[in-house]
């Protein structure tokens, strides 16, 4: 239940969101007070546009996204014991495989960097993630069939209990925490890893990130980076949803 209105109060209290909540109220208000509802439909209306512009979402994504990417220096000076991959969501009833879940795009970037980084540093992988609306399949064992069927890996633990990020962690360290296995690799995409860190590290790991999935710097004409579109509304949301993540656990749970 919590999971649920959790993300009811994501859907409505954080960008764009929040600004849809803006209109919808503006619209209702200046029906009786017409000069307060305009204020609140047009600064609803622009904010949705303003996050819709490529210059201004990539300017939000450099202030959220992790900048170094794992280097041969960073796992000497932390030596890790295990490779902790995070799921990123499933692709319901996929047509292709006979409509059965698989894994989605997000948790099939993780999956294939994570099998990467075990054939280069031969350490055993973990995989996080539950059902987070009751499916029948957790995300962590359609991560495994992936790592295990397309990218030659080894599966050597299946976390299937988590819902969210912080119980990733929470449960992660339940299940290899008595191991010794606390010093470990973190992947997942580089624009949530900040979030993903300050967890592990709270559940009691030391982590060394693998951040994949860069938004890399711009560089079209300037002119082109001013003009709104569907892709930098929806990297904007999912930096609001990282600051709004972090800041609730930060309430909840730290």
């Amino acid at each position: 239940m919590e999971v649920l209105i959790t993300k009811l109060i994501s859907l409505l209290a954080v960008p764009p969101g929040l600004f849809f909540s803006f209109i919808l109220l503006g619209a209702l208000v200046r029906l009786r007070f017409y000069r307060s509802g305009q204020i609140l439909f047009y600064t609803g209306l622009i904010s949705l546009f303003l996050i819709s512009i490529p210059l201004v979402s990539s300017n939000l994504v450099e202030m959220t996204q992790a900048n170094t990417p794992l280097t041969e220096e960073l796992t000497q000076t932390a030596p890790a014991k295990a490779i902790v991959i995070l799921g990123g969501g499933r692709y319901p009833a996929a047509p292709e495989y006979q409509n059965n879940d698989t894994v989605s795009r997000h948790a099939l970037e993780r999956c294939r960097y994570g099998s990467y980084l075990q054939r280069k540093l031969k350490l055993p992988i973990l995989v996080s993630g539950g059902s987070v609306y009751g499916e029948q399949a957790p995300e962590a064992v359609l991560m495994k069939n992936v790592i295990e069927n397309s990218f030659v890996g080894v599966t050597h633990w299946v976390e299937d209990q988590s819902r969210t990020t912080y119980e990733n962690a929470l449960y992660t360290y339940k299940m290899i925490g008595n191991d010794s296995k606390t010093n470990i690799i973190l992947v997942t995409h580089a624009l949530h890893m900040a979030r993903a860190t300050e967890a592990f590290e709270h559940a009691g790991f030391t982590v060394t990130p693998a951040p994949l999935g860069f938004h890399t710097p711009d560089n079209r004409p300037f002119y082109v980076r001013l003009i709104p579109n569907i892709h930098s509304a929806s990297t904007s949301a999912q930096v609001f949803h990282e600051w709004f993540g972090r800041l609730w656990y930060k309430l909840r749970y730290y």
